[in-house]
């Protein structure tokens, strides 16, 4: 084979070939592919008022169905315990400065709604699970 007859159209295509065959061969020394999917959906779920109004009734809700003894979730959290630093939880029970927290959608708030909130937290803080600690739902 002669190098001048050979064209610049199949120097191109056994420079492709050539080509194929290493990106083929590169993957024997990539790791085997894991099925990540149930991860994935999994680390996609946010709460139960995700994009809802996050008001006190919403928060009632979540603390109705929020069970201590079971691992902390997005959908098992006591939305009234605080962090470290005092901040609230978002509806998903992430805290702000936590990668997945995302500001929820509040209520309006004037004088006479805090007043009703705070009727309201006063029952609430009557409940045992209220002052519930060490727990796994627990932060």
């Amino acid at each position: 084979l002669d190098i001048t007859t050979l064209t610049h159209e199949s120097i191109m295509k056994f420079s492709a070939v050539v080509l194929a065959l290493c990106a083929a061969g590169a993957t024997a020394f990539m790791p085997a592919a894991q099925p990540r999917f149930v991860a994935k959906l999994y680390a996609n779920q946010y709460g139960k008022y995700d994009d809802q109004l996050w008001d006190i009734a919403a928060k009632k809700d979540i603390f109705a169905a929020w069970d201590p003894e079971a691992p902390r979730s997005e959908l098992n959290f006591n939305p009234f315990e605080r962090d470290e630093t005092g901040n609230a939880a978002d509806c998903s029970g992430y805290f702000p400065g936590e990668i997945r927290y995302k500001d929820p959608i509040r209520p309006d708030a004037s004088y006479t709604i805090m007043q009703e909130e705070a009727k309201v937290m006063a029952e609430l803080s009557e409940d045992p699970k209220f002052k519930t600690t060490g727990k796994p739902g627990n932060l």
